[in-house]
């Protein structure tokens, strides 16, 4: 037996496991979802999928409790897909190493993926943990939520019949969530003129690593340093002493991810190449310094390479002037909730091929008229820059229901288990349940989940008593409903 095997509750611990066994990137997940609608029919448990890729899982009550009103379990089977620079992974095909370290479960350089793996598999261990006592119990499984929540968008009415649900994609063991925040994303395409670089020139590429990253959401207020806006900063301080033409910027990969790393190659006068790095190793310098105690294994790399072509100078301008001007960070905190982001931006993804840069920013509110607003300021810059912009429709947040009937229920059930009120609160990342409230007006939800750290990077890991903990506040949830 390895230490992960010997890990409690054993039957949590045991499904998340074979789930990390199977590549689950968001758009990837047909292998997984094969794999747990085998793992539920070799149980004799009633499987049905909808057109979108969603599978439901309908676990029968425990003998007795059949005539209970059904329970609705939600939770996400995709994951974000991020690893260290060094760490050989291939996310479509490899599995998830999974580390056992102290209290934590971790993984070998890369997204654990217990968001929101450890949610999922939390749900289905109702099926087989002869403890818990329960009514019937539907789970829904969704893809794609990590990309735009399309999985929960896809949703129909009538997939499902509870009309109470527990969401299980939350990060705070002490804390229950009752509303979230909503979101737009904005993509943009600038088609860039490109040309032969200048005689007398030199390629220079700047290499950024080191930054912590995180969750766009959950993480935006920590400071944590967007590595495409630091390599933005660094080539525009360049830029003033020099005349500089980009080859190529590239960074982060997902759009509710904080970049932890950027790469950005250059053309400068060969005759520069000394104050170039001086310039850079001087501002790398300061942004070290904004960033201490908060992302001190912070590095710029800056090396020489080949660079035959290079975008035009009036291109170079107009990509970087926009890279610029693109908000990122907290824009506004909440008036209702003290200590909750009201709007935020995040650029989570900048990538160059040949002449063509997309950038993708994620945007954030729990006040959807300001989240509009940001959105219009988007639309603008690109339409400055001379970009092409697509903006979907995004997803609504989630309003807080301060009458619900089964909030009542968890409270009690908190207070009952770990003998204190939890604490209620909202969040400023996208949660599913606003979108299933579309679909579903009279649906009563509250979402809560074990301890997690920094998501959507390779340092994420769950706290193994954390997940013990919130299993003992689900059962007993459960079997106050039934």
């Amino acid at each position: 037996m390895t230490q992960y095997d010997q890990l409690e509750p054993q039957a949590i611990w045991q499904i998340f496991g074979a789930m990390s066994q199977v590549p689950r990137g968001s758009g990837n997940e047909a292998g997984v979802m094969q794999m747990l609608r085998g793992w539920a029919q070799k149980r004799g448990l009633g499987v049905k999928a909808d057109a979108v890729g969603n599978l439901l899982i309908s676990i029968p009550a425990t003998p007795g409790h059949e005539g209970a009103a059904p329970l609705l379990i939600q939770g996400h089977v995709d994951m974000v897909c991020e690893k260290n620079a060094a760490t050989k992974h291939d996310f479509a095909k490899d599995p998830i190493r999974i580390v056992v370290d102290g209290d934590y479960v971790k993984a070998d350089g890369t997204t654990l993926g217990a968001d929101n793996g450890i949610g999922c598999a939390m749900g289905l261990a109702l099926a087989v943990d002869p403890s818990a006592v329960h009514g019937p119990v539907e789970i829904l499984l969704t893809v794609d939520e990590e990309r735009g929540l399309t999985g929960a968008a896809g949703v129909q009415a009538g997939f499902f019949t509870a009309r109470r649900m527990i969401n299980l994609d939350s990060e705070e063991d002490d804390a229950i969530f009752i509303g979230c925040a909503g979101g737009r994303d904005t993509r943009f395409t600038l088609r860039l003129t490109q040309a032969k670089a200048p005689k007398e020139s030199a390629g220079r590429k700047i290499v950024i690593t080191g930054l912590q990253g995180g969750h766009s959401g959950l993480d935006i207020n920590r400071n944590r340093g967007n590595a495409i806006k630091i390599l933005t900063r660094l080539l525009l301080t360049a830029a003033e002493e020099m005349e500089l033409r980009v080859v190529a910027v590239d960074g982060g990969k997902m759009r509710n991810a904080i970049p932890r790393e950027a790469t950005g190659t250059v053309v400068i006068p060969a005759a520069k190449g000394r104050a170039f790095k001086q310039r850079i190793d001087a501002l790398s310098a300061k942004i070290k310094a904004e960033l201490e105690g908060i992302a001190d294994g912070f590095a710029v790399k800056v090396s020489t390479v080949q660079a035959p072509r290079c975008f035009s100078k009036e291109s170079t301008r107009s990509l970087l002037n926009l890279m610029s001007a693109i908000p990122n960070g907290v824009l506004a905190m909440s008036q209702a909730i003290p200590g909750l982001v009201e709007t935020s931006s995040n650029l989570g993804v900048a990538r160059t091929e040949g002449a063509k840069v997309e950038l993708v920013c994620c945007s954030r509110s729990s006040v959807m008229s300001a989240l509009e607003a940001l959105v219009q300021q988007h639309r603008a810059l690109g339409v400055l820059a001379g970009a092409e912009i697509e903006q979907p429709a995004g997803y609504p947040g989630w309003k807080p229901n301060p009458k619900s009937e089964l909030l009542d229920v968890v409270k009690r059930k908190f207070a009952d288990q770990f003998g204190h009120e939890p604490e209620l609160k909202a969040v400023h990342a996208g949660l599913e349940c606003g979108l299933l409230t579309e679909k579903y007006p009279d649906l009563d939800i509250v979402s809560f989940g074990p301890n997690l750290y920094a998501v959507h990077s390779p340092d994420e890991k769950v706290s193994i008593s954390s997940v013990g903990k919130v299993w003992g506040l689900l059962k007993a949830v459960a079997a106050d409903l039934a």
